[in-house]
């Protein structure tokens, strides 16, 4: 689940930040691979979670609640950032207003952060580090991306288009590689 969702919502941001630095001939392509990408990374809410397995490093398992609890707040993540994707599709489609886009990508910061503190509080020393760092700095990373999404299209700063593009462009890159990380066990509960 985790996996999925990072390689997807990654390069759906990866075509958010060509758009924004005008590497593709039409938005209509922008909007068709993001929101395509968004609607992709709901796919990971059907599988079980690969590194969030409610056993801990040590193969005892964890309390019901808490392993709900990390699973949920995954969950969360994941059906924000696919509204994210829809929502940059919708523009990049439509030529809607990305005043809104921006808006909502303040909502979907404060639940990434909301989410990489509570990964960096109650995943310490649970699955093992490499489980620990990865979703917490997966979560950093994309609280970031939304914050400067945030203050480049809903308080209209057009200085900020290339540095956002650029900030999208190597956030990407880190979300797409801890994904892969975690798909190729490179990432694991260890003991």
């Amino acid at each position: 689940m985790e996996a999925l969702f990072l390689i997807f919502v990654g390069g759906a941001l990866l075509s958010h930040a060509w758009y924004l630095l005008e590497l593709y001939p039409d938005g209509r392509t922008s909007g068709l691979f993001t929101a395509g990408l968004g609607l992709a990374s709901l796919i990971a809410l059907t599988f079980d979670p690969m590194v969030l397995t409610g056993l801990t490093a040590g193969g005892e398992e964890l309390a019901k609640a808490d392993s709900f609890t990390e699973t949920t707040i995954l969950k969360g993540l994941i059906i924000l950032w696919a509204g994210y994707g829809v929502g940059v599709g919708a523009h990049g489609l439509w030529d809607f207003d990305e005043r809104a886009l921006g808006f909502y990508c303040a909502l979907v910061a404060i639940v990434s952060l909301v989410a990489m503190f509570y990964y960096a509080v109650s995943l310490d020393g649970v699955y093992g580090d490499g489980v620990w760092l990865g979703l917490t700095g997966a979560a950093l990373v994309l609280t970031t991306l939304a914050g400067i999404m945030f203050f480049y299209l809903a308080i209209p700063f057009s200085v900020l288009r290339l540095v956002s593009a650029w900030f999208l462009l190597v956030g990407s890159a880190a979300v797409i590689v801890i994904g892969l990380s975690i798909l190729t066990t490179a990432i694991r509960v260890t003991a």
